[in-house]
């Protein structure tokens, strides 16, 4: 069994997790309650999105494993992510650091209990969180890029510098990820001059870099978003008959230096027509720029959801919704 089981843990750790689950079956067959066996079994649920049997099963192990802080630190996760219960999440997170004495599971933790208190619209009590953290012990690139997100939200804006320093030096290959995030915090933080400087290198290294996976012809994001404005009503389809949908692959320079994000999946140009009749004419147009919906995506229904979303957001705006009647939609 114990063979079995590292097969199972290396199917789950490349991403096949019929496989993986198959393994599963077989050692269940031999021991249900064998820790490593409720441990797969878990993990395996987990990762396909399963939520009552992935608790199910973090919860079982933390019962065979009592002292072992990892089913606590899992449940709470789900607790924050999927049930949206960030209370619970903080409370099961007391229990598991009364047994975490490794590294791993302590930044796990700290990183968990960070979210839970944004959630809590708590960014002081988070920021005291993320400062049990230091740079030196991370050496994942995309962990410490991750927190650099974390202490953003938690308007901690330095520790985000250090951070995106962290995760540059720990990956290279992470630069224009690390300075997109930067744009973002000299935002935040009122650095205009910093904000475009930071996202003109990002517009440079993403135009640099090999196209993703994930790839798109113009002529089929138009069919989407032709689509997409086909299951509008009739009378506004005929407002937007004048606004045309033009397809770029990012945002143009001249838009990156007026403070315009390089990685925007798309743009409302011109006068919201509610204002048209106080404003002199103006052109007006939505862009949708394909790239950017491609690194976006993970597969191509995904993309295809991306593009319908950002087609039916530029176009409220085209009708004077701002950012805040966009998210109360589910178009932010």
């Amino acid at each position: 069994m114990r063979a079995d089981l590292d097969r199972g843990f290396e199917a789950l750790e490349s991403g096949r997790l019929e496989a993986a689950a198959q393994i599963v079956e077989r050692c269940r067959r031999i021991d249900r309650r064998n820790p490593d066996v409720v441990a797969l079994a878990a993990a395996v649920a987990d990762a396909d999105g399963n939520v009552d049997e992935s608790l199910a099963q973090y919860r079982l192990l933390q019962e065979l494993r009592p002292d072992d802080p990892m089913p606590r630190i899992s449940i709470a996760r789900i607790e924050l992510h999927d049930l949206e219960d960030p209370d619970a999440a903080l409370d099961t997170l007391e229990k598991a650091f009364e047994f975490i004495d490794d590294e791993v599971d302590l930044i796990e933790g700290i990183y968990v209990r960070a979210e839970a208190l944004l959630a809590r619209d708590e960014p002081a009590q988070a920021r005291e969180a993320l400062a049990e953290l230091s740079t030196s012990v991370i050496e994942d690139g995309t962990l410490a890029l991750d927190l650099a997100g974390l202490a953003l939200a938690a308007e901690d804006f330095a520790a985000a510098r250090r951070w995106i320093d962290a995760a540059k030096k720990a990956d290279p290959a992470l630069a224009a990820d690390a300075a997109h995030l930067l744009g973002s915090v000299c935002e935040d933080s009122g650095d205009r001059d910093g904000m475009i400087s930071a996202w003109l290198e990002t517009r440079r290294l993403d135009l640099a870099a090999a196209p993703g996976h994930l790839q798109i012809s113009d002529d089929e994001v138009e069919r989407i978003a032709v689509a997409t404005l086909h299951e509008l009503p009739a009378n506004i389809r005929e407002k937007l008959e004048r606004v045309p949908i033009l397809i770029d692959d990012i945002p143009s320079e001249d838009l990156v230096q007026e403070g315009f994000d390089p990685r925007s999946l798309g743009l409302f140009t011109g006068i919201p027509m509610p204002e048209q009749g106080e404003l002199a004419p103006s052109v007006t147009n939505i862009r949708l720029f394909k790239r950017n919906l491609e690194s976006a995506a993970h597969d191509v229904e995904h993309l295809a959801e991306e593009i319908r979303i950002t087609v039916l957001h530029e176009t409220a705006h085209y009708f004077g919704l701002d950012e805040d009647d966009l998210e109360a939609l589910g178009l932010d």
